[in-house]
């Protein structure tokens, strides 16, 4: 028998395969074990904080109870510093919130304020120096739902003005005068701070209204035929000085007066509606459905 043709066999090299083979089994273990054994530590290191406990959620700026939270834990490495901790319950009772918060949503700080808003809040800003009009205005002829709270814009007057009648007419008596229109910038620039319905109700506060309500219910009353109404405009509430003022009631008086109002840029103004992008798209949808 010739040995030579017989293939080399090495056992000390099948050994050592096995070794590490046996080896790197036990790294795996004690890996995962490592890995399991830290996370079940971090699920016992939890932290506890409040959630929404209302069906239907909680409108926006109503009182909050307890009745309406609840505790609730999670693991630390998800907590962040702008949650509401359950031991600060007491501190946050009796306040407001600031807009609606769905049912099982996370408590933050910065949804709560201590203090009810205020309807109208543009008027505790106003100037002292300023004072507002309102001023009846056909929608259609100004601008329809493109003007907004915010905008301003440039209003003319034309009225009937008395002169004395100068023609040389013989048959005029003395002193005789004739009627003539005029036409005169009333403001050459004056802010739009809100809108009025035909039920002179402050539209701005209509919107702030429906947006205290969940999103089903705002769909549903946003389809109705009474909210739109309610933000068909009618009247102007217009923010001016003293002076524009005291002009505005110089042509006041006249008989057959009209007033021309036009848009003027929106560059550095402030339109309210922009703070309500998503309702806005929303109502615009609901009165082209309707049309």
């Amino acid at each position: 028998m010739d040995l030579s043709t017989v293939k080399s066999v090495s056992p000390n090299k099948k050994l050592f395969k096995k070794i590490m083979a046996l080896l790197f089994s036990i790294a795996i273990i004690v890996v995962s074990f490592i890995v399991l054994n830290n996370a079940n530590e971090a699920a016992k290191d939890t932290v506890e904080i409040l959630k929404v406990n209302q069906s239907g959620g909680i409108p926006a700026y109503v009182v909050l109870t307890d009745k309406q939270i609840k505790k609730y834990s999670i693991i630390r490495k998800e907590y962040t510093d702008d949650m509401i901790l359950a031991e600060d319950l007491s501190s946050i009772t009796n306040q407001y919130t600031k807009y609606y918060l769905r049912d099982g949503s996370i408590l933050y700080k910065d949804q709560l304020m201590e203090e009810k808003p205020q309807q109208n809040e543009w008027l505790y800003e106003l100037g002292e120096e300023h004072e507002v009009l309102t001023l009846p205005y056909n929608f259609l002829e100004a601008g329809g739902d493109i003007l907004m709270p915010g905008d301003k814009v440039r209003i003319r007057v034309s009225f009937e003005d008395e002169i004395s009648d100068s023609s040389g007419n013989p048959n005029a008596g003395y002193g005789s005068t004739k009627t003539e229109m005029k036409t005169e910038v009333l403001f050459d620039s004056i802010e739009v701070r809100d809108m009025l319905n035909s039920s002179s109700h402050s539209i701005y506060e209509v919107y702030k209204e429906v947006l205290k309500l969940s999103e089903d219910k705002r769909q549903e009353v946003m389809k109705s035929d009474d909210f739109l109404k309610s933000i068909q405009p009618r009247s102007l509430l217009l923010e001016g000085t003293r002076e524009q003022i005291d002009k505005f009631a110089k042509f006041n008086g006249y008989e057959g007066k009209k007033y021309l109002i036009t848009i003027l840029t929106r560059k550095n103004s402030q339109v309210i509606l922009d703070q309500l992008p998503t309702l806005q798209r929303e109502v615009e949808s609901w009165i082209k459905t309707k049309d």
